[in-house]
């Protein structure tokens, strides 16, 4: 449920004298999902607005109908991640 350039995510990790931790990086979208409605979590408040992938401000774009979750971030742009939770050592 991450973007491709994270399927090798840990939930925890060490760079750079920092520890990472990842808790929902195992998880798929009804595991979270479902974990959600486990603990009465309300949905983020701008999905109803057609926001499914919410990053900062200037990277999140309304998903049309039929397009995949993840096609609100970067839109029209050859980036797609920031780069924070890109692993730049081995995780551990």
């Amino acid at each position: 449920y991450q973007a491709e350039t994270r399927t090798a995510l840990r939930v925890v990790e060490f760079e750079d004298g920092r520890t990472k931790f990842n808790p929902l990086a195992a998880l798929g979208p009804a595991e979270i999902e479902g974990w959600m409605r486990a603990h009465a979590l309300p949905e983020h408040p701008l999905k109803k607005f057609g926001f499914l992938s919410v990053g900062c401000m200037p990277c999140t774009s309304r998903v049309a109908p039929g397009e995949d979750s993840r096609s609100g971030r970067w839109r029209g742009q050859a980036k797609t991640e920031c780069g924070i939770h890109v692993s730049r050592t081995d995780a551990k």
